[in-house]
């Protein structure tokens, strides 16, 4: 027994034997050990040389077994010429052992937040429109009444009168009005900034152990960066024709 480990033995530390618990250790001196026996209740005073293993935490581990200490602690006079034989006779072997143990260590950190990139846009798609036709077509014939605005095939007919001073007072169609509505396509543009939020995964410590994945097939569904839903393209005001009817029979 070494006098570093009779150091690492701490008063109030537990005392073991081979075959179990033995009591608490209550002094330490340069050539002994005083111990409490639990089951006895009494002191009893060991030379260091007994004391077979000292662990980390201060308890010992001491050579004699449970009962030979308690025979000791009871005055076996038998017990100690028994302790001394075995202390001349006996030679006891030590071994150190291996122990393999895992522990977990921090090798490095992930720092993860978002960034708000904007990316420009275009978007081409087909703006309808209408253009209105008018054509004067004489007439130059005689009616009694005036008719109202009417429409053929498509051809908002607007009738024109005037009156004529001759012999008698008549009504004469001078002409009328015919209306066509002509649809047309043109390509209108739209440019505009959209935002977006994208992952940035860092490696501060670079480790070399953080991977991203990225998913190659776009959820049901989703609509990708720069698409707009058909049914969010306003379409252009319609009643343009029958507005500018209305405005000519005024």
């Amino acid at each position: 027994m070494t006098d570093t480990m009779i150091e690492r033995i701490r008063p109030g530390a537990s005392v073991d034997t081979p075959d179990g618990h033995v009591g608490r250790v209550e002094r330490v001196t340069a050539d002994s050990i005083e111990i409490m026996v639990e089951a006895t209740r009494r002191r009893l005073s060991l030379p260091r040389d007994h004391v077979l293993q000292v662990w980390p935490d201060g308890s010992v581990q001491l050579s004699l077994t449970r009962a030979e200490i308690e025979r000791l602690a009871a005055g076996d006079s038998l017990g100690e010429s028994r302790v001394a034989t075995e202390k001349t006779a006996a030679m006891q072997l030590q071994e150190e052992r291996l122990v393999a143990r895992k522990e977990l260590e921090e090798t490095g950190r992930v720092r993860i937040h978002k960034e708000v990139e904007e990316a420009p846009r275009r978007l081409e798609v087909d703006a309808y429109y209408e253009e209105a036709e008018v054509e004067h077509v004489p007439i130059g014939r005689i009616v009694k009444e005036q008719e109202p605005p009417r429409e053929e095939d498509g051809v908002y007919i607007v009738p024109i009168y005037e009156e004529q001073l001759v012999v008698v007072k008549r009504l004469l169609l001078k002409e009328e009005i015919h209306i066509r509505r002509h649809g047309a396509t043109e390509k209108r543009l739209f440019e505009e900034t959209v935002r977006r939020e994208r992952i940035v995964v860092e490696d501060p410590d670079r480790t070399g152990r953080v991977r991203e994945h990225y998913a190659t097939e776009r959820p049901e569904g989703e609509v990708a960066a720069g698409d707009v839903p058909p049914d969010e393209v306003e379409p252009e005001t319609p009643g343009l024709l029958e507005k500018l009817g209305r405005k000519v029979l005024q």
